[in-house]
């Protein structure tokens, strides 16, 4: 809340308008009335009456002044307050988002964004190093002409952040003609630092108040974390991906008639999952788990992999490879019940209809059909059309029909077509 200057624009300057006339106004009056009537008609001496006077006014204008002293110490008090309330929603507000931000650039947005709110700034910065010697880059920028700006103070802006990022602790550059007053917080890594806020002050602001340095440096702390969770998270990505690949090019010299299988299987199960509306990080669930659906053939040598009843032992050995390893272990159901049909006469459990995870379910169409369809199968592959009217016929039987219904539309629309 915005505390305006006007002595009786808040309901507390009222209050302490009533308190100070009822607790010092009146009982000075009174005692004006006092000396006025009964002491003042017995003095006889004139310089006595007129120090009487003066030692009434003295005291009402010593009682305004402290008033008026109080008032001003109690709303430069609440202007502290209100400003320390902004920078703590701000900075609760900065901690959720970047706790969300799952990679450098959406953390770097937020701490823009965060920084223009935590000071009386034109414009907000957020500048990273990949690697100790490397230039400094921007990530982010926050403010109407930032940009242009950042065109404008380009020497004093990397001559700030190369002073912040070699020091590790914020800088200041006051405002002269050329250029706004400038302040430079710097985003800790684990040797030295990873990146710096830079925020440019109006043209008015001379200096940057202390308050937003402090209020900076906690939206600096946030964001080292932030990035490096970021750096992690990508780590992981980038590892779970390279693992799942080295996975699929095994398993498909392991299966050898079925070269490819996992990659078309998990293109098609892309596409109907976009379609069906799926959230991104089930589509990122389906996806993996497209491509390591058959992973437990690996488990089985070649000869079993073509006897239905030893090669049926594969979804749950999949899921048990799956479910051991953390990045994967929601796979693992996905995985397992990819062969359960829609009436419940599939495998291992039996599940039907709304049982089976609809990323299963997904999975079980897009195999079938690539099964049925590609040269590459055990089996004799049917023309497109009529695997796309196999893949119908067994709608609300062996499979979902909300799922074959998608997979229609796509094929109707272009997006699903042969591969020959």
């Amino acid at each position: 809340m915005e505390h305006r200057s006007s002595i009786f624009s808040q309901k507390l300057d009222r209050t302490a308008l009533t308190a100070y006339f009822l607790g010092a106004i009146v009982p000075l009056i009174a005692l004006g009335v006092v000396v006025d009537r009964f002491v003042l008609p017995g003095v006889d001496d004139r310089l006595i009456s007129i120090g009487l006077i003066a030692a009434v006014i003295s005291i009402a204008m010593l009682s305004m002044a402290s008033f008026l002293t109080l008032r001003i110490t109690t709303r430069r008090s609440l202007e502290r307050m209100d400003r320390d309330n902004r920078h703590l929603v701000a900075l609760l507000d900065a901690a959720g988002n970047l706790a969300a931000a799952r990679y450098g650039h959406d953390a770097a947005e937020v701490t823009a964004n965060g920084g223009m709110v935590l000071s009386d700034a034109d414009a907000c910065f957020v500048f990273s190093r990949s690697e100790p010697g490397a230039a400094p880059t921007c990530l982010s920028t926050a403010g109407g002409d930032a940009e242009k700006l950042q065109q404008r103070i380009a020497e004093p802006l990397a001559s700030l952040v190369n002073l912040v990022m070699s020091e590790g602790r914020p800088a200041l550059r006051a405002a002269d003609g050329e250029c706004a007053a400038l302040a430079a917080i710097p985003i800790a890594g684990e040797a030295a630092p990873m990146g710096a806020i830079v925020t440019v002050a109006q043209p008015d602001v001379k200096s940057v108040a202390p308050e937003e340095i402090s209020a900076l440096s906690t939206l600096g702390s946030l964001t080292s974390v932030a990035l490096r969770n970021g750096d992690l998270q990508d780590a992981q990505r980038n590892f779970f991906t390279h693992v799942t690949d080295m996975l699929v090019a095994a398993l498909d010299s392991h299966l050898g008639y079925h070269s490819g299988h996992s990659g078309r299987v998990a293109l098609l199960a892309n596409r109907i999952g976009r379609s069906l509306g799926l959230e991104e990080h089930r589509m990122q669930r389906l996806h993996f788990a497209a491509l390591l659906h058959d992973i437990g053939l690996l488990k089985l040598d070649r000869k079993r992999q073509i006897d239905p009843r030893s090669a049926s032992a594969h979804a749950a050995l999949g899921a048990r490879m799956l479910g051991r390893i953390r990045l994967w272990q929601d796979l693992a159901p996905i995985v397992q019940h990819h062969h359960e049909r829609w009436d419940g006469g599939g495998y291992p459990e039996g599940l039907s209809a709304d049982a089976i995870p609809l990323e299963s379910r997904i999975i079980a169409v897009c195999e079938v059909f690539d099964t049925i369809t590609n040269a590459s199968s055990y089996k004799e592959p049917l023309p497109f059309e009529q695997g796309v009217h196999e893949i119908e016929a067994h709608a609300g039987r062996q499979f979902d029909p909300d799922v074959v219904g998608a997979f229609l539309t796509l094929v109707r629309e272009g997006q699903i077509v042969s591969m020959d």
